[in-house]
């Protein structure tokens, strides 16, 4: 039985295919309960918290452990990680033949001709090949692979259940015909071959668009060879090239289109035919490389691509509304084959033949344990719980007073038995002793237990103060009776000490997972436990903002705004959360550009009054005309939806609640540079001091600096989902 499925990528993003596949490919190893990491050479804006440098592997257990390699293109580390112990299997994605690129890229031949190369050399070493269609995996065969499979490409469905952009739509809700093409603007895509078909159907059909969606930064001289083609066949007016696209704009050209064109001379295997099946586009292709089998019956298929073939090609297809049905509807039974369900039995299955079995998906009565109160770590726990539900666990929340050890021990004796109990920690909400207690009374009833330490250092514990305090202790007499006094505080050290290491054992033994959510409880894991095979760092998830739905709009938005009495016009930040020193409230209040607005939206603190204070005289002083100050803990949430961008220029932190609860608005961010923010630096600015400060807070007012941000937040929204994240609570359980 596998406990261990790592992957590794040279390049890992999110959106192509490849990424796409690895990130489904490791939540559905978290869903068997399998560990399973991604390991890569380079990882793009938006994933670098989930990816660990590819060296990192060379520390991995080999027992029960499997290493899946995708493979698409050479590079330097495959060489080296094809010579680690681990067992291992190839996912091929194929490598796109290196004559493609004569005269576009040097680089991307040599690492073409390297590719196959190591292909080869990867046969020797790998028990398996799966090839993502029988196109690949028939090349696996020819290069030496003993044992291959097909394992189509494994997609999130729910990637595409985004509100698609209302201008892409408004844009194409005419009558003309929108022939779309998705992919990048290479050679082997044959878009030149498009170029020649698109004017020769625009003979008859004069008001036709062509939009090529795709990105083209690899291009080269091809793009410009591309442009002189648009130039020279006349079709300046009508042709759009949009490069790169955020997902909802992707989705509207997909509703929205008439046709899905794909002329590529090589595919492996053609995620753009599956995406324009799930919605309803249909599709003329031809017939190279393993567009076949993945298109199946599902589109018109082109043995040749003569411009007049084609053309006709497309004109049956915008203009048969009968042979329009059918496709769709032939597109739509198709996307059975590349259904999460079935994947996994096919990956089952290729597994088999090497003797690599799946554990079942186990179906758990979970309670989540945390404050009852409302908070961040509340919230916190509720986002935990849905993310459980989602993938189909039983989930029971249950809320504790705080500091209250008989109410934690009345309703965790209400736990049923066999239930596995995750616990969100925080000191102010446990009592050390009475926690210890806790546990015990939960191993001795058999109950697995995850813990989830939100700040761990020692001074979180009651007992190491006490320690401490001891240990410092003043001189209060003479120094013969400070003499006789000493064994006496000895005594109390001691004792201090022993409760201390004890509940610490007591925490660290009992659970058998502990999860941590930042580098600096990381680093202090090592006070409960020395075995780092239970641990894991695992970022806050996404976190609903309470009871409020984010403004779909910019209409929406505005009226939001009229509804609260904010200003329409202008840029609003907002720095929410009570109001403590280290957030650093008046500097960014003088960082603030006149004309924009800031929301300081908080609560006095009772534990630590003078910061509140300190900012309250501050505004009465200076009387600073576009600062709003909110004190009512219930706006705070319609607020932030209500504002642009959130401004977090903190001095330290563990990690960040409001962080969470931005990336699930689709809010962008400007943090301070410190460990604490690091996993967000895609989802916003990253200023070190007050001048960068001031600086972001003019910059992101640009209208391509938001756009790009609120794309990056998109990511960080889907890679931090709790019904992803949630999973890794139960991994090895």
């Amino acid at each position: 039985m596998l406990r261990r499925a790592h992957q590794f990528t040279a390049s890992v993003a999110y959106g192509d295919a490849i990424g796409n596949d690895t990130f489904e490919l490791q939540r559905l190893f978290w869903q068997r309960g399998i560990a399973s990491d991604v390991f890569a050479q380079e990882s793009k804006p938006g994933v670098e918290p989930f990816i660990r440098p590819w060296h990192q592997l060379r520390d991995e257990p080999v027992a029960d452990s499997a290493l899946l390699i995708h493979h698409s293109m050479g590079n330097e580390a495959i060489s080296e990680v094809a010579r680690l112990p681990h067992r291992k299997a190839v996912v091929y994605h194929n490598i796109t033949p290196a004559h493609f690129f004569e005269g576009i890229s040097d680089q991307l031949v040599r690492h073409s001709e390297l590719g196959r190369e190591q292909l080869r050399m990867l046969a020797t070493v790998a028990e398996l090949g799966i090839g993502d269609s029988e196109f690949n995996r028939m090349e696996l065969e020819e290069v030496g692979f003993a044992r291959t499979a097909v394992v189509p490409i494994l997609t999130d469905p729910a990637q595409f259940d985004v509100a698609p952009d209302a201008g892409v739509m408004r844009e194409l809700a005419d009558e003309r015909t929108s022939v779309l093409v998705v992919g990048q603007i290479l050679p082997q895509k044959a878009v030149h071959d498009v170029l020649d078909a698109f004017a020769r159907y625009r003979e008859t059909d004069r008001s036709a668009r062509l939009y090529l969606v795709g990105p083209y930064g690899m291009s080269g001289p091809y793009l410009d060879r591309v442009r002189e083609r648009i130039e020279r066949l006349g079709l300046g007016d009508s042709v759009r090239l949009t490069g790169s696209v955020p997902v909802e704009q992707l989705v509207a050209y997909y509703r929205a289109a008439t046709v899905l064109l794909h002329l590529s001379d090589h595919e492996g295997f053609n995620v753009p035919v599956v995406e324009a099946m799930r919605s309803g586009l249909p599709i003329v292709a031809h017939a190279a490389g393993a567009t076949p089998e993945t298109l199946g019956d599902a589109g018109l298929l082109l043995e040749r691509k003569s411009p007049d073939e084609v053309a006709a090609a497309l004109e049956r297809v915008v203009r048969d509304a009968g042979l329009r049905r059918s496709l769709i509807e032939r597109g739509r039974a198709r996307l059975a084959e590349f259904a999460p369900e079935r994947v996994t039995e096919r990956l089952e299955r290729a597994f088999g033949l090497v003797g690599w079995e799946l554990p079942p998906v186990r179906k758990r009565r979970i309670a989540v344990v945390s404050s009852d109160e409302r908070c961040g770590i509340h919230s916190y726990a509720l986002a935990v719980c849905g993310g459980l539900r989602a993938t189909g666990h039983d989930v029971t929340f249950i809320g504790v007073k705080h500091l209250d050890g008989a109410d934690l021990h009345r309703k965790l004796s209400h736990v049923a038995a066999g239930d596995t109990v995750v616990i969100e920690h925080e000191a102010g909400i446990f009592r050390d002793v009475p926690f210890a207690r806790a546990l015990l009374s939960l191993w001795r009833r058999r109950h697995e237990v995850v813990l989830s330490m939100h700040e761990l250092e020692p001074e979180k514990f009651h007992h190491y103060r006490v320690l401490s305090g001891s240990i410092h202790y003043r001189m209060r007499y003479r120094m013969p009776l400070e003499l006789v006094r000493i064994p006496w505080v000895a005594l109390r050290i001691a004792w201090a000490f022993l409760r201390y290491r004890a509940i610490l054992t007591v925490m660290g033994s009992i659970p058998k997972r502990l999860v941590v959510h930042s580098a600096r409880s990381a680093q202090w894991i090592g006070l409960l436990t020395g075995d780092m095979a239970k641990v894991d760092v695992l970022p806050l998830a996404t976190m609903p903002v309470d009871e409020v739905t984010p403004p779909a709009t910019e209409d929406e938005k505005r009226a939001l705004r009229e509804r609260l009495g904010l200003p329409l016009d202008r840029f609003l930040f907002i720095s929410p959360g009570f109001f403590f020193a280290r957030k650093r409230l008046i500097e960014v209040i003088k960082a603030l550009p006149p004309d924009a607005s800031l929301i300081l939206s908080g609560t006095r603190p009772a534990w630590d009054t003078r910061y509140y204070d300190e900012v309250t005289a501050w505004l009465e002083r200076e009387k600073p005309a576009n600062v709003i100050l909110n004190t009512d803990y219930d706006r705070t949430p319609e607020l932030m939806l209500a504002s642009d961008a959130v401004v977090l220029y903190y001095r330290d932190i563990f990690q960040s609640a409001v962080a969470a609860e931005a990336m699930w608005a689709g809010i962008p961010c400007i943090f301070s540079d410190i460990e604490g923010f690091k996993i967000y630096r895609g989802a916003g600015l990253v200023v070190a001091d007050d001048a960068e400060l001031a600086r972001a807070m003019r910059d992101i007012q640009r209208p391509e600096t938001l756009a790009g941000l609120r794309r990056q937040v998109q990511v960080a929204r889907r890679m931090f989902a709790p019904e992803r994240l949630a999973l890794r609570y139960l991994v090895g359980l």
